[in-house]
């Protein structure tokens, strides 16, 4: 097996309860070339501390700290740091088993993939499990192989950095809960070649910690900048001829001429005079409007 370095960036927000967690299954890998990048953003705990004592004695540990400006801009600035030939995203809640980088890094070697799909454990979603490694190159197979088109979090994939640099892909600043959704689906459209993974498991926690599932800050994240990424995205999605990457509830809404907007952002009742912002088909939040 060549010794192809993965990056791994953690963005880390008050994560003193489960960063050493994540930081075991990370460190005692049975695949050792590895990046860790934990980049803290703004925290107020003692999750930093944590992750400096790990620093000591394991040299693959770096820390980078920014102020608090959400998890997006934290992975992208563990993104410009990244040195490894392929890059995984990791929540700082969730763990790894511990041969998932040696699956990983074989599957690399073996098939030169944009993006490696793994498989996940989550209570209560049923992610696919594969039999082999396949290479996917048609978009259709993609999807239908990944299940592109219902599981969308960042860290079911590991990305070859240069397939994100080359394509300026990035997390959406302003987008709170979906900005995964919005930077894998973009991911898998442009991959040149997608392959599974099979036995490469990522377990998610499911804490409430996850800026993702707090509706509150999801709700009052919306602003026009956020407004503007989705419309980028559904003008990308369908300048790609991807509709079928969508689910149900991300089918647009066409309310007039003024305005094409995907359903799980907002849409405008003429008749009512109300304005409704969804998330994953979840009416977060109705205002009227004049």
């Amino acid at each position: 097996m060549k010794e192809t370095k993965i990056s791994v960036v953690v963005p880390m927000y008050n994560a003193e309860k489960f960063i050493s967690k994540t930081l075991e299954h990370l460190v005692h890998q049975t695949y050792s070339n590895l990046e860790i990048i934990i980049v803290d953003d703004g925290s107020s705990d003692l999750c930093a501390d944590i992750v400096k004592t790990y620093a000591k004695t394991d040299k693959r540990i770096k820390l980078i700290h920014q102020k608090n400006a959400g998890v997006s801009i934290a992975s992208n600035n563990g993104l410009a740091a990244a040195t490894g030939a392929y890059i995984h995203f990791h929540d700082h809640d969730d763990f790894v088993n511990l041969d998932y980088y040696e699956k990983m890094a074989n599957a690399a070697d073996i098939t030169n993939a944009d993006i490696l799909c793994g498989e996940v454990n989550q209570p209560d979603y049923n992610f696919p499990e594969f039999n082999a490694i396949e290479i996917c190159t048609d978009l259709k197979d993609k999807i239908q192989k990944t299940r592109a088109n219902q599981f969308n979090p960042a860290w079911r994939y590991v990305y070859k950095t240069n397939f994100l640099r080359e394509n300026d892909l990035l997390f959406e600043p302003a987008v709170l809960g979906a900005q995964d959704l919005i930077f894998s689906k973009s991911a898998i459209i442009l991959a040149n070649t997608v392959a599974t993974v099979p036995g490469a498991r990522y377990n998610v926690v499911n804490t409430p910690t996850a800026l993702g599932k707090n509706k509150n800050k999801i709700k009052h994240s919306i602003s026009e900048d956020t407004k503007k990424a989705f419309e980028r995205y559904n003008k990308f999605i369908y300048e790609h001829g991807a509709t079928e990457l969508l689910t149900k509830k991300e089918e647009p809404y066409h309310q007039n001429k003024y305005q094409i907007f995907n359903k799980t952002f907002f849409r405008t009742d003429m008749y009512t005079k109300k304005k409704k912002y969804y998330l994953f088909g979840i009416n977060i939040c109705t205002k009227h409007i004049d």
